[in-house]
């Protein structure tokens, strides 16, 4: 089983779990036959004891067993099902949920079991609708999910070489389930707080990681789409996705603070980061992968070891967008890369460490990218085997058909250069750029504030001026004068011909 199927199949138990369906009156058998069936529509196995009492269906020894390159099986503790009278199900879980997870030995990680506690106070699950939606509406005072125990390949590790904590209060879902020839989602989580705490230690080793982080309140809104029928045949995502898997969801929360400690041989490296708020959002379909963070009024301070003084720098703004194909096809598709680090600066201790003297401008520095076009996948990227080939014989997994550039920003220490452009690609040409597909469209770049750079490195001995001179006959070679003192800018042009011209000058 490739690790994507077991993370949705531990997400699918999980928003069962922690979520959610609106008007016939719900059975407890309806209810929970709609969590096993899903769980073996895609192909899990589900074991269980089931008891009935008067209005309650007791659920007992809840296991589900994921097979594949390295089984899976995770055991809950029991839950119960509760027609109210009122048409609705009350899902009771103890304040206490124990749940256990065996991992199966592979060729590369030994077998392992991982005994999990659930906590959770002032919880209540309810389900209401019919068979076919359902609506489930969750909400807990405090919750918290901690490992109690960890054994690998039968040796158990104590908790001074692994833990982990995640605790949270305030939690409030709710999702609406359709059921038919694809299960829909429909999911809405508010949470209060949440920290985690995180650590493994190396055995007989000073290496260890840990991670702890405290998160002000989250929110998440999400949908997704399982076509049940292709789930039990599918062993990667592409099937899935073809079959109209989907999902889009976007995570937002306001202020955050995590500490890393690293230790190894060199000594320990501590790294401290913060931000006002922050976003994350991610989708998956037929249409592609997206993924955008963006973070705001950033904070890093980091401790390194070997390093005996201490670093620090903050940004306004920080955030990465990107836009892939995930199917192969013949036809060209969009793509997108977009990263920024606005307004950064650094403490002047970091400045000291090559400019003592202070002789470069120390305004915040800005640095951007945004790439957008057109690309056609050539191979499945969810297929390890194609993935393996393609990197054994040198072949491209994918060929870029055009290239926009958006927008290329760096601005730092008195210099500053934007470039804009567009560029097409005749990947069956490549002869005229030796193994390159053949380019044509242009590159316009304004260049400010080069000179000055130029001459204040020199002053700091960090270029001879022989260089120097050899950048600047350079920069005349490609560049003209541009409209403002100690500005240029510049037109690389690649024409049909394959000719690069520099301003209307050939270069090649």
């Amino acid at each position: 089983m490739t690790p994507a199927r077991k993370f949705m199949a531990t997400t699918a138990l999980g928003l069962s779990l922690m979520a959610t369906t609106a008007a016939a009156d719900l059975t407890a058998a309806q209810v929970w036959g709609d969590w096993r069936a899903y769980l073996e529509g895609m192909g899990y196995t589900v074991t269980s004891t089931q008891t009935t009492t008067g209005n309650t269906l007791a659920v007992s020894d809840l296991a589900v067993q994921m097979s594949g390159t390295r089984a899976m099986n995770m055991r809950i503790g029991t839950l119960e099902f509760v027609e109210n009278g009122d048409g609705s199900v009350d899902i009771v879980m103890p304040p206490r949920l124990p749940m256990t997870i065996d991992i199966a030995a592979d060729d590369v990680s030994p077998a392992s079991e991982l005994s999990l506690d659930y906590v959770q106070s002032g919880h209540k699950m309810t389900a209401r609708g019919d068979a076919a939606a359902m609506t489930y509406d969750y909400n807990a005072d405090s919750f918290a999910l901690t490992l109690a125990s960890l054994t690998v390949d039968g040796v158990p590790v104590d908790a001074n070489s692994a833990r982990f904590a995640l605790s949270g209060n305030d939690l409030t879902s709710q999702t609406n389930v359709s059921a038919g020839e694809t299960r829909s989602y429909d999911q809405s989580v508010e949470v209060g707080s949440l920290t985690y705490d995180l650590m493994f230690n190396e055995p007989d080793t000073v290496e260890a990681v840990s991670i702890q982080s405290t998160l002000g309140a989250i929110t998440f809104e999400g949908t997704s789409t399982m076509p049940v029928d292709a789930a039990p045949q599918s062993q990667d995502f592409t099937p899935l996705i073809t079959s109209g898997f989907a999902f889009d969801g976007t995570f937002a929360k306001q202020g955050s603070e995590t500490q890393f400690e690293v230790t190894s041989v060199d000594g320990t490296s501590r790294v401290k980061t913060a931000s006002a708020s922050s976003t994350l959002g991610v989708a998956m379909g037929q249409d592609g992968l997206r993924y955008d963070v963006d973070a705001r009024d950033i904070q890093i301070g980091a401790e390194l070891a070997g390093l005996p003084i201490p670093l620090f720098a903050q940004m306004a703004q920080s955030g990465l967008q990107l836009r892939t194909p995930v199917i192969k096809s013949d036809d060209p598709q969009d793509f997108k890369l977009a990263f920024n680090m606005t307004d950064l600066t650094m403490s002047d201790i970091i400045w000291a460490m090559f400019d003592p003297a202070g002789q470069l401008p120390r305004d915040p520095a800005t640095f951007a990218l945004d790439l957008s076009g057109k690309a056609k996948v050539l191979s499945d990227p969810f297929d390890a085997e194609a993935v393996q080939q393609a990197a054994t014989t040198g072949a491209y997994p994918a060929e870029v058909e055009a290239l926009t550039i958006n927008r290329l920003t760096l601005d730092a220490v008195g210099a500053q250069v934007e470039a804009t452009g567009d560029i097409a690609f005749d990947n069956t040409d490549k002869v005229t750029l030796p193994g390159f597909p053949k380019p044509v469209g242009d590159i316009n770049i304004n260049i400010a504030g080069a000179s000055a750079l130029l001459d204040r490195l020199v002053a700091m001995g960090m270029l001879p001026p022989d260089q120097v001179m050899g950048a600047r006959m350079m920069l005349g070679l490609f560049a003209i004068p541009g409209d403002g003192p100690d500005t240029l800018k510049s037109t690389i042009e690649f024409n049909e011909a394959g000719e690069i011209l520099a301003n209307g000058q050939r270069i090649r």
